[in-house]
């Protein structure tokens, strides 16, 4: 029988798991085969499935209404939530604006740079920069801010116009690199050259603090200082895409607090309610919402600050609050890592490097020939083998760059369930790679 639905990324006819039901990290199929979901959903469940405070405050926000038109009302479920994201993100953030998804955000993201020119009169510097390997979503103006898969792409087109690319300052051997004196300044000057070639066409700069579809890769602070310093002497817009690495996930509350800045736009959704409902926030600064005092923001989706998604993250945050998840993150994320390290780190010759920020982990794999990164398929069947001993991972790879295992973990896993992952990715590197 044909299937209905087309799911994302994938092909029209393209099986997936039919799952029946979910508790705590465990994902159970429709024939009750238990699945670890070492991917925290789509890196956005990391309170695990069925939390019971998020459910009791949906109950009693659907008893009250479930949604209002936001053009024209507000609930107190966006208030609360909009106070407290303020209250987490810098001082600098003036107001909170709602979308869908993490691609929408990004889509906000490029009319307020945009828009934000505009008022200014330099409308004809109007271009965006991002980063080499970068993903930002799937609409088109996300997508055409994304290079993670540049092939991908192909036939989409056209796509978005001035968005530039500024090269990430890693070589190929980026894992192992020793910064040098003479390596830092080589890359240091690359970048300053890039963004001097910018001056006067670009509006803005969004970029990943942590790099996470392209493998877990934290940008050098003096890279991210370079973008900011450059940003500030020219009236440039920095955007964070906080997406996947807000929420505790990197193991602070926001990954830019690492880099000591203040970014213009912070954009955020995946972790933000617990992936109940569709959500996602976008902290705007007052530099920028000062210039719209007497201007409206020309953008909307029909479900913007939807009463049920604000309070399932209302819940959410305050756990991650009240429960110090930032500390369990950070201890959790040792331990994972020692564990992996004694059983798998000194036993697989192909395992490369692990990368970890927080509870983001990338498993770096090279073939077994030439120590090259290894082939695509090679990597799908690692992760497939995986998913066959019931762990959910998810994977990264770039051509002659980057081949990895991508797991986002669940802030609530416990010891055992580390001991257990470990184990099961231990037996399926085992069959297949030494």
């Amino acid at each position: 029988m044909s299937k209905s639905v087309w799911y994302p990324l994938s092909r029209p006819e393209e099986d997936k798991i039919k799952i029946g039901k979910a508790q705590g990290i465990h994902l159970y199929d429709t024939r009750n085969k238990e699945y670890i979901d070492a991917n925290s959903g789509l890196w956005n469940v990391p309170l695990g499935y069925s939390n019971e405070a998020i459910k009791a405050v949906l109950r009693e926000q659907v008893e009250k209404f479930s949604y209002v038109n936001p053009c024209e009302c507000e609930s107190e479920a966006s208030e609360e939530l909009g106070n407290l994201l303020k209250e987490i993100l810098h001082e600098d953030i003036d107001k909170i604006i709602y979308a869908c998804s993490g691609s929408e955000a990004i889509e906000v993201a490029i009319k307020l740079i945009r828009k934000y020119s505009d008022i200014k009169d330099k409308s004809n510097a109007n271009g965006i920069a991002v980063l080499q390997h970068s993903y930002h979503g799937s609409y088109y103006g996300s997508m055409s801010c994304s290079n993670y898969d540049g092939s991908e792409r192909k036939g989409y087109g056209p796509l978005l116009s001035g968005i530039y690319e500024l090269s990430l300052p890693f070589d190929k051997d980026y894992v192992t690199v020793c910064e040098t004196k003479e390596w830092r300044a080589e890359k240091e000057k690359k970048l300053e050259e890039e963004l001097a070639a910018l001056k006067g066409k670009i509006a803005g700069i969004i970029f990943e603090p942590i790099l996470g579809s392209a493998g877990v890769i934290r940008l050098p602070k003096w890279y991210v200082n370079k973008l900011v310093e450059f940003a500030r002497k020219n009236d440039v817009i920095i955007v964070c895409d906080e997406i996947a690495t807000g929420f505790c996930r990197s193991g602070s509350m926001f990954a830019y607090e690492k880099y000591g800045i203040r970014p213009d736009i912070i954009t955020m959704s995946k972790g933000i309610n617990n992936g109940t409902l569709p959500l996602a926030a976008i902290g705007v600064s007052k530099k920028i919402t000062k210039e719209f005092s007497d201007k409206f923001l020309f953008h909307l989706s029909t479900q913007n600050a939807n009463a049920l998604c604000c309070a399932s993250a209302v819940a959410t945050i305050k756990e991650l609050i009240d429960g110090k998840y930032v500390n369990t993150v950070q201890e959790k994320s040792q331990l994972f890592r020692k564990k992996f390290d004694d059983e798998i780190g000194k036993t697989f010759s192909q395992v490369y490097n692990l990368r970890s920020e927080g509870m983001m982990f990338a498993v770096e794999l090279r073939s077994k020939d030439n120590d090259e990164t290894l082939a695509f398929y090679d990597l799908l069947k690692i992760v497939e083998l995986i998913k066959k001993n019931g762990v959910i991972t998810e994977w990264s790879s770039i051509e002659d760059f980057s081949t990895c295992l991508v797991m986002f973990l669940p802030y609530i896993i416990t010891d055992n369930e580390i001991d257990e992952i470990i184990q099961k990715l231990k037996k399926s590197l085992q069959k297949i790679i030494n």
